[in-house]
């Protein structure tokens, strides 16, 4: 179950770090299409995992799912109470602690699991934040 919650999580925290991006080149309007984008990842990762590995059953599948939605919804939440420039820095925050906690979650223990984990996520939100200058 941990290995499904690392995957759904790591997922939708490089999906809120493209969304993050997003916001910050073009704030307006953009929470309520991150709001769907986050659900239909949810329902993906749930889909996805369950086809990907159906002898595990469903219910890891759905804990990927619902993990995916937290790695999408829990650093997204600034943006409900303020404006981009003061959001986009909580969010930043809220992305740096669930990304501790899918460091903590991790095979890969202590400060490879943490390198290892917001190594990848840099270079993840470094090439959303390009492609949202397109």
């Amino acid at each position: 179950m941990k290995r499904a919650a690392v995957f759904g999580a790591a997922d939708g925290l490089v999906l809120v770090l493209g969304l993050i991006a997003g916001f910050a080149a073009h704030p307006a309007g953009a929470l309520r299409p991150a709001v769907f984008a986050g659900i239909a990842e949810c329902v993906g990762m749930t889909a996805a995992m369950w086809l990907s590995d159906s002898a595990s059953g469903f219910w890891p599948a759905a804990g990927c799912g619902a993990a995916t939605l937290a790695g999408c919804t829990v650093p997204v939440a600034p943006y409900l109470a303020g404006a981009a420039p003061a959001a986009v820095t909580s969010s930043l925050i809220l992305v740096a602690a669930v990304a501790a906690v899918i460091a903590w979650l991790r095979p890969e223990k202590g400060t490879l699991a943490a390198v290892q984990t917001y190594g990848v996520l840099t270079v993840a939100a470094a090439a959303c934040w390009a492609v949202s200058l397109m």
